[in-house]
């Protein structure tokens, strides 16, 4: 387990800086968005494209998904607290 976990991390630390990025692709790898195969080079050109080309991986789209992700539980969480504004 040890290992998966320190895998997933690195795959994490290489697809972004940023905390939001990080918790993008871990959410695509959570659903299934990406599948990894535990080879590094193949994962992060799955996800972050081939080198010099970033339109050939999915970091877009996972961003993008990620994004809509956040605002609906954000939508779910303010009508749960409001109801009546629904």
């Amino acid at each position: 387990m040890g290992q998966m976990k320190n895998y997933l991390l690195k795959v994490l630390e290489n697809c972004s800086e940023e905390q939001f990025g990080q918790d993008a692709v871990e959410w695509a790898i959570n659903t299934g968005m990406v599948r990894l195969n535990y080879t590094l080079e193949a994962d992060l050109r799955t996800i972050m494209g081939e080198p010099g080309k970033p339109e050939t991986g999915k970091y877009d789209d996972i961003i993008e998904g990620w994004r809509r992700y956040c605002r609906e539980q954000e939508d779910r969480a303010r009508y749960e607290m409001f109801p009546e504004a629904a």
